[in-house]
C-alpha cells in the first residue's frame, strides 16, 4: 500500500540525482523504491538496526519531516541521529537519500558508505547503488569494485542484477578506454559560427563549403521567449567560415532545427515543433515535433511541407539524416509518453520514384537498444552510420558510436568511438565530413563563447567512413551558355544501382555529386530538348581528390554529337560489355522520346596497331551498338553506323591519356 505514498516516488523538478544519464527516470524511480523498500518497511514495523531510543525518536521525527517534503529539516535531524548512534544503519541510508535530493552528492555517497561499513551484508544492494552513483561521477574503478561486490552477494532481485551486469560491462569498457585513449584535439570554430547562445546539431554539404546548424535564440514573439532557429555559414576563398546567417524562408517564431541538408545542398529536411496560428495552417503537424522538407528554388527555399504520416506520427520525430541521393531518410522517434527520458530509436524510410515515402521502420536491435538513441548520421559513403546511445557499454550518459553495413547489407555491431571523444557526460551531435577526415560536434566545454559551441577535430583513421570524393561543376547550354536545371543520375556500373538522382541548381546550373570510392560509375546528365551527356568515374579505395567539370548540354539539332563514355569493350574486341547497357538504354530512351530523330553511330580508335585493323575494329564496335538499338525496338531506318579507325583523333596519340580519349564510340544527329 505504501507504494502510492508521495515519499516513494516524489521527484523535484530539475533535480539531478547523478543517475538519470545512465538510467531513465522511470527506472530510477523503481530503483529508489527498491533501495528504500526495507527502510520504509522497518519504519512502519518499528524494527531498526539501532536500539538507542533517543536515536530512534530522532530518526522517526526525521522520517516524518522527509515524508512532509521538509528535506533540510530531515537532514538536520538525521545528522543528530547518527551523532547519537553512529551505527544506526537506516538513518545513514535515509540521510543518503535526503542528501541526493538536496543535490549534495558527495555527502550522499559518503553516507551510503557509512551504511555499508556498518553492515555490508544487511543490505547488499547498497553496493549496487554505490556503483551506480560512482559510475555517473566517472569513478569507474570504485564503481567496478562495488558492482562486483554486489554481484557476489545473494541478492536475488532479477531486475537489479541485470542492471548490475550492464553497469559492470560499462565500467570495464570505460577503464580500458581511458587506458587506451584515441587521438582527439577539438578546435572551436570561432565567433562566425558560435555565439553566446547555444549552437548544436551541425550538418554539411559534401564539399564542406556550407554548414547548417541550430541556434537557440531569444525572441519576444516566441511563445516561451526563446526558440530554435536554423543558421548557415559558407566558406570564403581562404577556407574560413563566414559570419552565420539565419535561414530565411524556413525560420519562424516557433522552433525549427535539427536539420539535414542533402549532399549538394538542394534539399533540406528539418524538425519543426508545435506550430500554431497562421503558421499552423501551412505547417500542420501530427505530433509535438514533425519532420518537414523543402527544396532550393531560384528565390531561396520552397514552402516547407510536412513529410506525411509515413514519416511522422503522434510521437516525436526529429534529428533527420538524408542519404547522398536524398532517397533514404534516417531519423529519431520517441514514444509519446509523459516521461521524456524514455526509450527512443532510430528509424529509416525510403523514397519511391514518384516522390512518396514508404512507411518508416525501426533499425534492427543490433543498433537500437532499450535505452536512448539520438543524433543519427548516415555518411555519404552510404554504409557508415554514426549515432549516440546510452544502451551499449560506454563512458556514461550518451556515447558516440559507429556501425557499418556488411557485404550483405546488414548492420554490424556498433563500435564506441572511445575516450576522450566520449566522456562521462552526454556526447552527441556528431557530423563527419564527406572525406571522413574532419568531424564536428557540439560541446559546452570551458573556454567557449557561450553555452554550447560547435567544435571541429580530425577523426582518427579507425573511426572514419569509407573514402568519398565528389564531382562538382556547372551544367549549361552549349550554345547560349545559360544554366540548365538538368537531371543527374549516378549509377553503379557493376550492379545497375542508382546511387544518386537529383537536379542541378535552377539558379546557376551548379551541381555536386558525392562519389563513394571503390566502384566504377556512370554519370548521365539529361534535360528535355537536349542530347544527354555521359561521364565515367573509376575510383579506387584511396580516391579522395574531388573532380571538377563543366557539362555543356548540346541542344537536339542536326550535327549534334555525344561521346558514349560508358560504352565498353574489351581490348581489341567488339562485343559489348554488360555495363554498357546503362548508357545504351539512355540512348534508346532519347530515340523513343524523339520519334523523328535519326542518328549515325561512329566508332574510333587510337593510332596503335595496323590502320586497316583499327578501321575494321571501330566499324564492328559501331555495328554492335547499332544491333543493340535494333534489339530494343528502334527502327533500323533511323540508324546508320561507320568506323573511322584512327582517322579522327580528338587528342594527342603520343600520350596514354590522349589515346584513351581517341578510343571512343559516339553518335551524331543526322536528321530531326
Amino acid at each position: 500500500m505504501f507504494f502510492s505514498r508521495p515519499y516513494v516516488i516524489r521527484m523535484k523538478k530539475g533535480l539531478n540525482f547523478g543517475v538519470e544519464r545512465f538510467f531513465p527516470i522511470r527506472e530510477m524511480v523503481l530503483l529508489f523504491i527498491m533501495l528504500f523498500f526495507s527502510l520504509f518497511l522497518d519504519a512502519q514495523q518499528g524494527h531498526y538496526f539501532s536500539s538507542d531510543k533517543k536515536a530512534i525518536k530522532l530518526y522517526e521525527e526525521a522520517f516524518r519531516a522527509y515524508n512532509g517534503r521538509m528535506d533540510e529539516q530531515a537532514e538536520a535531524l538525521l545528522l543528530k541521529t547518527v551523532n547519537k548512534d553512529p551505527r544506526f544503519l537506516e538513518a545513514w541510508e535515509l540521510l543518503s537519500r535526503v542528501q541526493f535530493e538536496l543535490g549534495e552528492n558527495d555527502k550522499a555517497i559518503q553516507s551510503l558508505y557509512k551504511a555499508v561499513e556498518i553492515s555490508a551484508g544487511y543490505h547488499p544492494e547498497n553496493f549496487f547503488y554505490l556503483g551506480m552513483f560512482e559510475f555517473n561521477r566517472g569513478e569507474y574503478g570504485k564503481a567496478k569494485e562495488n558492482i562486483e561486490q554486489y554481484l557476489a552477494s545473494s541478492d536475488s532481485d532479477k531486475y537489479r542484477r541485470e542492471k548490475a551486469g550492464q553497469l559492470l560491462a560499462s565500467c570495464e569498457f570505460a577503464i580500458g578506454a581511458i587506458e587506451n585513449p584515441v587521438p582527439f584535439e577539438p578546435v572551436n570554430l570561432g565567433p562566425n559560427i558560435n555565439s553566446e547562445n547555444p549552437e548544436y546539431l551541425p550538418c554539411l554539404t559534401a564539399d564542406d563549403a556550407l554548414m547548417l546548424f541550430t541556434r537557440r535564440v531569444k525572441d519576444r514573439e516566441a511563445p516561451s521567449g526563446m526558440q530554435d532557429d536554423l543558421f548557415y555559414s559558407v566558406k570564403d576563398r581562404e577556407d574560413n567560415w563566414k559570419p552565420a546567417k539565419g535561414l530565411s524562408g524556413i525560420n519562424t517564431v516557433f522552433n525549427e532545427g535539427a536539420a539535414s541538408i542533402s549532399a549538394d545542398g538542394s534539399t533540406l529536411v528539418f524538425t519543426a515543433c508545435e506550430y500554431y496560428g497562421s503558421y499552423g495552417k501551412n505547417r500542420q503537424g501530427f505530433g509535438s515535433c514533425d519532420l518537414f522538407i523543402a527544396t532550393r528554388t531560384t528565390d531561396g527555399w520552397s514552402n516547407p511541407e510536412n513529410m506525411g504520416d509515413s514519416i511522422n506520427s503522434g510521437n516525436w520525430e526529429s534529428q533527420p539524416s538524408l542519404s547522398i541521393d536524398g532517397r533514404t531518410l534516417y531519423f529519431i522517434r520517441a514514444p509519446k509518453r509523459k516521461n521524456k527520458e524514455t526509450n527512443q530509436d532510430i528509424y529509416v524510410a525510403t523514397r519511391n520514384d514518384d516522390g512518396t515515402w514508404n512507411k518508416a521502420r525501426k533499425l534492427p536491435d543490433v543498433v537500437n537498444t532499450p535505452g536512448r538513441e539520438e543524433t543519427v548520421l548516415i555518411h555519404p559513403d552510404g554504409v557508415t552510420l554514426y549515432f549516440s546511445s546510452n544502451g551499449f557499454p560506454g563512458m556514461g550518459g550518451l556515447d558516440l558510436f559507429m556501425t557499418r553495413k556488411d557485404s550483405a547489407g546488414n548492420w554490424m555491431h556498433p563500435a564506441n568511438l572511445g575516450y576522450p571523444i566520449n566522456t562521462g557526460k552526454d556526447e552527441n551531435s556528431l557530423m563527419v565530413s564527406a572525406s571522413g577526415k574532419l568531424a564536428y560536434f557540439s560541446s559546452n566545454k570551458e573556454g567557449g563563447y557561450g553555452s554550447f559551441d560547435i567544435y571541429g577535430f580530425e577523426l582518427y583513421p579507425e573511426a572514419r567512413p569509407l573514402p568519398v570524393t565528389y564531382v562538382k561543376g556547372t551544367v549549361y547550354d552549349s550554345l547560349t551558355r545559360n544554366p540548365v536545371k538538368a537531371r543527374f543520375q549516378l549509377i553503379d556500373l557493376a550492379s545497375d544501382e542508382k546511387i544518386y538522382d537529383s537536379y542541378a541548381d535552377p539558379a546557376n546550373g551548379g551541381f555536386l555529386i558525392p562519389l563513394p570510392a571503390g566502384k566504377n560509375y556512370a554519370l548521365i546528365v539529361n534535360h528535355p530538348g537536349y542530347l544527354f551527356f555521359s561521364g565515367h568515374f573509376s575510383l579506387d579505395m584511396d580516391s579522395r581528390e574531388p573532380y571538377r567539370m563543366n557539362v555543356p548540354l548540346v541542344p537536339i539539332a542536326k550535327g549534334g554529337e555525344v561521346v558514349l563514355n560508358n560504352v565498353f569493350f574489351d581490348t581489341d574486341k567488339y562485343d559489348l560489355k554488360p555495363e554498357s547497357r546503362i548508357e545504351l538504354n539512355k540512348l534508346v530512351e532519347l530515340l523513343e522520346n524523339n520519334p523523328t530523330l535519326q542518328i549515325a553511330i561512329e566508332g574510333h580508335t587510337d593510332s596503335e596497331g595496323d590502320e586497316n585493323h583499327n578501321r575494321e575494329l571501330s566499324e564492328n564496335r559501331a555495328r554492335s551498338v547499332f544491333n543493340y538499338l535494333i534489339e530494343k525496338g528502334i527502327n533500323a531506318s533511323r540508324l546508320s553506323y561507320k568506323g573511322y579507325g584512327e582517322s579522327r583523333p580528338v587528342a594527342d596519340n603520343s600520350t596514354p591519356e590522349g589515346r584513351a580519349k581517341n578510343r571512343r564510340t559516339s553518335f551524331r544527329v543526322t536528321s530531326l
